[in-house]
């Protein structure tokens, strides 16, 4: 986006948007200006919930489709009738294999057609078909069949018996069928490259619906007059603006200026300063525990010839190893060589809060005693040295001399990879890099754009990729299926992509998941020691979550944000032009 657009007055995107959202006004809704909000992670790859893999493209999707299920905003429960879901109540049979799910029958896509069991029966026929990207293994793994008893009865039959059932179907969205068969057809080809995925002429059930997409600028949905969970009575806000905003200073720069109604994550280097002048009543702030945590994966396999984790039986391919990562020693010589305290100096302003898992220490299961690695460059060197990466020319740079997996000689080098324009994370990951070349590594960070760190994540064609993981909300421990087992190792859409494979972890999960009558202390115990495996074996480095600070301006009315999320009410808010 050029620095004219940037720079734009208030005034003269209010005029802009006044335009732009006409029609909205006319359907009677409220008289609210349209939410300006940034996104921070560059455009969105898809609207299309089956093979969304991005956050960025799940924030538009869940501003114009429903969920299945919803979660309360005030428990942080999944809930039949929850505002924004699909389902009203559901049944389960003394099987304890097939769920009947009952779906409220007042929601409408935007064509005027109702949304029915139909639609979310079309999302698990793509999903289970396998012949999508989609990335939802857990999801395979768990369902047998599924059945449209009528418009909104549907039947979805497990494939066991199990403790995390509900859990399971947490990424299923009614998709528009009628529609997505036209576009799609019953083989899905060419799903992924199909121009629908970004222009889409349906969607509903939700605050707003899509209108259109501008690659490099924003992403602008409308007020959706047949939503029938406003909390007014109608949608208030014309609409939802998701403007591109890379760079984090850009970002508070627009903020400040009054060019975003809401940010919903201030920089750590701007925190102070915005809760001072929260406090002189000049924003509205709201601070929560963090719903992310900052990660850097570390590809064990060969990065040159990336494999899925199972073969067509279940069987576990020979994915080779990476030249360095491969050694389990080599990846807690970096977890002892990180100086956590230095780190959160500089890159965080004190804040960050140094983690041992992939979970909140307040979830139900995590084990008491889980520490992070202490800094213990030591420890670190001592490792290497076992590993067989020593500094024999005494140049300062560790080479292989009798290591696993790399040619002799070849140094101990790594390029870490992270997205670009995030200032807390080029501080990080430049501090890491210098912390690690202490230890005899030459590391090389480089700065990515978004699109591309995920594409190159999801390959499996790097040495180390940091980005952040999104907290299960509401938290399902069994969820570490989809990042650490081999089932979620499938190159090109699944979450293993460090291909991971530890027997004992898999057969905890397992267990876990199937315990007869899910005792919540026994299951407790079971992943308290998968989260020790996963620690010690460091297929990620944990490195930090914290607290997230949200604001808003004074001029949005009825932004009342919870645990449970800042936008469960985001059809009320109210923008005064100032």
């Amino acid at each position: 986006m050029n620095r004219l657009i940037r720079i734009l007055s208030l005034s003269m995107l209010l005029l802009f948007f006044a335009a732009l959202f006409a029609p909205a006004a006319a359907q009677d809704l409220g008289s609210g200006a349209p939410i300006i909000e940034p996104n921070f992670g560059d455009d969105p790859t898809t609207f299309n919930p089956i093979i969304a893999n991005d956050g960025t493209s799940y924030d538009v999707i869940n501003r114009m489709f429903p969920d299945f299920i919803g979660v309360d905003s005030e428990t942080i429960a999944y809930m039949g009738g929850a505002k924004g879901g699909l389902v009203s109540s559901w049944d389960i049979a003394e099987d304890g294999v097939t769920y009947t799910f009952h779906l409220r029958d007042d929601m409408v896509w935007s064509d005027g057609t109702p949304i029915t069991a139909g639609d979310v029966a079309w999302f698990l026929k793509a999903t289970l078909s396998g012949e999508t990207t989609s990335p939802r293994q857990q999801l395979q793994d768990s369902v047998a069949s599924y059945e449209v008893v009528d418009d909104h009865t549907l039947n979805i039959v497990f494939n066991e018996a199990n403790c995390t059932l509900i859990d399971t179907l947490n990424p299923v969205y009614p998709v528009p069928a009628h529609v997505y068969e036209e576009v799609y057809g019953d083989d899905y080809a060419g799903m992924d490259e199909n121009d629908y995925n970004l222009n889409p002429t349906v969607s509903g059930g939700e605050a707003f619906v899509f209108s259109n997409f501008r690659p490099g600028e924003q992403t602008t949905l409308l007020a959706n007059p047949d939503y029938t969970q406003a909390e007014m009575g109608a949608v208030i806000p014309e609409g939802w603006v998701y403007k591109v905003v890379t760079d984090q200073v850009v970002q508070m720069e627009q903020f400040f200026a009054g060019e975003l109604s809401f940010v919903d994550s201030v920089p750590q280097a701007n925190r102070d300063d915005v809760r001072a002048r929260g406090e002189a009543g000049e924003f509205q702030t709201f601070e929560t525990p963090a719903g992310t945590i900052r990660f850097l994966s570390l590809n064990i396999a060969d990065p040159n010839n990336p494999q899925d984790g199972l073969d067509e039986d279940g069987n576990a391919i020979d994915q080779g190893h990476h030249p360095i990562l491969g050694d389990v020693r080599v990846r807690q010589a970096l977890n002892y060589g990180m100086n956590f305290d230095e780190i959160n100096e500089g890159a965080f302003f004190g804040t960050g809060v140094a983690v041992a898992s992939h979970v909140r220490p307040t979830d139900w299961s995590f084990p008491a005693g889980l520490e992070p690695y202490p800094f213990d460059p030591d420890a670190a060197m001592a490792l290497l040295d076992e590993a067989g990466f020593t500094d024999a020319d005494g140049d300062g740079l560790r080479e292989c001399n009798g290591c696993m997996h790399a040619e002799e000689g070849a140094p101990l080098a790594l390029t870490v990879k992270t997205n670009a324009g995030n200032t807390s994370q080029e501080a990080l990951y430049t501090i890491m890099q210098d912390q690690w070349n202490e230890l005899g590594f030459d590391i090389t960070v480089e700065f990515v754009e978004f699109g591309t760190l995920v594409s190159e994540f999801t390959a499996q064609t790097y040495d180390a990729i940091g980005v952040f993981w999104g907290l299960a909300t509401p938290a399902n421990p069994n969820g570490i299926a989809d990042i650490f087992l081999p089932g979620a190792d499938v190159v090109g859409s699944g979450y293993n992509t460090q291909s991971f494979n530890n027997p004992r972890l898999n057969e905890l999960i397992e267990e876990a998941r199937n315990l007869p009558g899910c005792d919540l202390e026994t299951r407790k115990a079971m992943y308290g020691e998968a989260y020790q495996i996963l620690r010690d074996e460091s297929p990620w480095i944990w490195i930090s979550t914290g607290n997230v600070l949200l604001a808003a301006q004074t001029n949005v009315e009825n932004w009342a944000p919870r645990a449970g999320g800042a936008r469960w009410n985001i059809d009320a808010w109210t923008i005064e032009e100032q």
